[in-house]
């Protein structure tokens, strides 16, 4: 078997995705808190393994290739049930077919073979982890029969790739000790918990976790299976077997670290992270807030900042959870071949790697014209996708998008080709310090509540004039505002305040 060796620029022009529902320990928020009953068996959760199933057929749909960590070819019954002893032949040629025209590509973290067993990178060298036998048998069977997948690592020198996976580490490290720094109001929207609720987490357990890094001391490896086993998994348990500490702030602080470390390999090669519609979105980090420690020297880098936030944001507002869940994948696969997915790949990944830029965000009538577009080729895609499933399960959803920047005294909207001042003057806000929020709304025309919003915050507008920031804003817009009517700004106020998705 020869292995395509990739590298993550080799993916560009090919809407490159890694999905947080294939890690293992993800768990739709319906089926999360059955994890802390005393009587939840240790192992495979039969709703969380529906949802992921669904999940990995959505992703392929949603994606131009989907990069998977090869460990949860291993641990992850939503994609070893294609290839594992048993499983129908017609889910097992799929699966290969997927593998070997690069649609599914497995992410290599420090191993240079794909039948290599799963290792472990870390500060004091390479640990191996248990694999089920009969699994990786399964993987290697395949790989020699039927499958030779093109493989992607950060770099094919090792010496290199050590430390690009060493920085990956460093990232959830660092930012793990300042999830008790997040805006609870913003983090309130996000999670759905009021806010009292969401600043009670901040102070308790995310504190406790940020107080207990440092009493580890600077050269102990933070990892995720630590965080877990120190404040997660139940005791006397592994965190693989997935049985959770009961109280109240466990699953919300799961799903912040889960977050955050499902966000390191995308944020280190410059792809797409889409997070599931069940869980939080990857703007509830509030990843720029947090980056206080390397600050946006200039606002005209907003483009790349918002580039991933963005992208996460429209793969949740344009298609939800379970859109493709009764598809197999010998439809899947079927579907990637039509025209009618090609066009919505095209345009979707084209609208958010040329879109979005180093100095470049989009003008209000191309984020409008474009989020327009590619919502309409969704749904026809969506429409040939029905013809092409023998099963129900799939649905439509009509989205309308606006952009909306707030900051103290100051609501802004961008859309329909104008900027509209809804609320507070600009000749009033003088040189206030104050963070800028951004919101894309995504408003489903036939929805019985409201948007589906998403809010990040730039701390580079903490550090400058406001009143200068945001006429450079305005001015990478094109658009000189006019104030809106008083019963606009009534109205439009509804608007703007949406709720999670």
């Amino acid at each position: 078997m020869a292995t395509r060796r990739w590298e993550f620029q080799d993916l560009r022009g090919r809407y490159p995705v890694m999905a947080q529902a294939l890690d293992n320990q993800w768990l739709p928020a319906a089926a999360a808190a059955s994890r802390q009953a005393a009587t939840a068996a240790p192992g495979r959760d039969d709703a969380q393994f529906a949802a992921a199933s669904a999940e990995l057929r959505r992703a392929l749909v949603n994606s131009g290739t989907l990069v998977a960590n090869r460990g949860y070819f291993f641990n992850n019954p939503a994609l070893y049930e294609s290839f594992a002893a048993g499983a129908p032949a017609d889910d097992r040629r799929a699966f290969a077919r997927l593998l070997n025209d690069g649609s599914l590509v497995p992410f290599l973290l420090g191993e240079r073979d794909p039948a290599d067993r799963p290792t472990h990178l870390a500060r004091d060298g390479v640990h191996r982890f248990s694999v089920d036998d009969r699994i990786h048998r399964s993987w290697q069977r395949l790989l020699e029969e039927e499958a030779e997948p093109a493989c992607v690592r950060l770099s094919w020198d090792d010496d290199a790739n050590r430390a690009a996976a060493q920085r990956i580490g460093d990232y959830f490290g660092r930012n793990v000790t300042t999830l008790n720094r997040l805006d609870p109001v913003l983090l309130a929207e996000d999670l759905g918990i009021p806010v009292e609720q969401a600043d009670a987490l901040r102070r308790g357990i995310l504190t406790d976790i940020a107080r207990w890094s440092v009493e580890r001391g600077p050269d102990t490896a933070l990892t995720r299976n630590a965080v877990y086993e120190n404040f997660f998994t139940r005791p006397g348990t592994q965190p693989h077997e997935r049985l959770l500490r009961d109280g109240d702030q466990i699953l919300p602080a799961k799903q912040l670290v889960d977050l955050l470390y499902n966000i390191g390999v995308p944020a280190a090669a410059d792809i797409v992270a889409a997070t599931p519609p069940q869980s939080p979105p990857r703007s509830t980090l509030q990843e720029l807030t947090a980056a206080a420690a390397d600050p946006v020297a200039d606002p005209e880098a907003l483009g790349t900042l918002l580039r991933g936030v963005f992208a996460d944001a429209l793969h949740r507002a344009v298609d939800g959870p379970n859109s493709y869940g009764s598809l197999s994948l010998t439809e899947v696969v079927a579907l990637r071949q039509e025209e009618d997915w090609h066009a919505y790949i095209d345009a979707l990944g084209g609208f958010v790697t040329s879109g979005f830029t180093a100095d470049l965000v989009p003008s209000p009538d191309d984020f409008a014209a474009a989020t327009a577009r590619i919502a309409r080729l969704h749904a026809r895609m969506l429409r040939r996708a029905r013809k092409i499933s023998r099963g129900p399960g799939a649905f439509q959803r009509e989205i309308g998008v606006m952009l909306v920047l707030e900051s103290p005294g100051i609501v802004l909207r961008l859309a329909s080709g104008e900027a509209t001042l809804l609320s507070g003057s600009l000749d009033a806000v003088g040189v206030v310090a104050g963070p800028l929020v951004m919101r894309l709304v995504f408003q489903e025309a036939r929805a019985s509540r409201g948007g589906l919003g998403h809010s990040i915050t730039l701390p580079t507008l903490r550090l400058r004039s406001l009143r200068r920031d945001w006429e450079t804003i305005l001015r990478a817009y094109g658009r000189e505002t006019r104030p809106a009517g008083r019963d606009t700004v009534a109205n439009e106020a509804d608007q703007q305040v949406t709720a999670p998705e």
